[in-house]
C-alpha cells in the first residue's frame, strides 16, 4: 500500500456531523483499470459504506484521481460496532482498490447537502481543492 493521507484527524471521526467521505485515488487513467476498480468494489460486500454515487468509477482527468464518495447513514452510524464495521468497509476499499494498482489514497470528510448538492459535484469540487492542497 503507497499510502493513506487522512484530510481530518482519524480518531475525531465520532465528533463529525456526518460520516460522509470523498475518497481519492491517484493513478492510472486506464479505462481498463477503472473498470477493474469498480468491478472489484462492485463484488465486496460492504457492512455499512454506502456508495451514494454509485460504483460506475470515472477517472478525473483534473485531478488525476479515481474518486468515490462513501456514506455511512445516521441510523447506521447509532448501531453497536457501527465504527467498527466502517473501518472493515475502509480496509475493503482500499484493498479492493489497491489490487487494481490505486495504491496510495487521500480521503476527506466532507458533507453534502441532499437537496441542494450531490456527491458527484461535491466530489469533483472537493478533488479540484484537495489536488491543490497537495500537489
Amino acid at each position: 500500500m503507497g499510502g493513506i493521507n487522512y484530510l481530518f484527524p482519524p480518531d475525531q471521526i465520532t465528533n463529525l456531523a456526518t460520516w460522509r467521505f470523498i475518497f481519492h485515488f491517484p493513478g492510472s487513467s486506464s479505462s481498463d483499470d477503472v473498470k477493474a476498480a469498480s468491478t472489484a468494489l462492485k463484488e465486496a460486500d460492504f457492512k455499512v459504506a454506502q456508495f451514494p454515487a454509485g460504483l460506475d468509477l470515472g477517472f478525473d482527468a483534473q485531478t488525476s484521481s479515481v474518486d468515490i464518495a462513501v456514506e455511512v447513514p445516521e441510523d447506521i452510524r447509532r448501531q453497536p460496532n457501527a465504527l467498527a464495521d466502517y473501518e472493515s468497509d475502509v480496509w475493503k476499499i482500499l484493498g479492493n482498490m489497491a489490487s487494481c494498482g490505486y495504491e496510495e489514497v487521500f480521503y476527506e470528510a466532507v458533507d453534502w447537502s441532499d437537496e441542494t448538492d450531490s456527491p458527484q459535484a461535491h466530489a469533483l469540487t472537493q478533488g479540484k481543492r484537495w489536488w491543490q492542497f497537495w500537489k
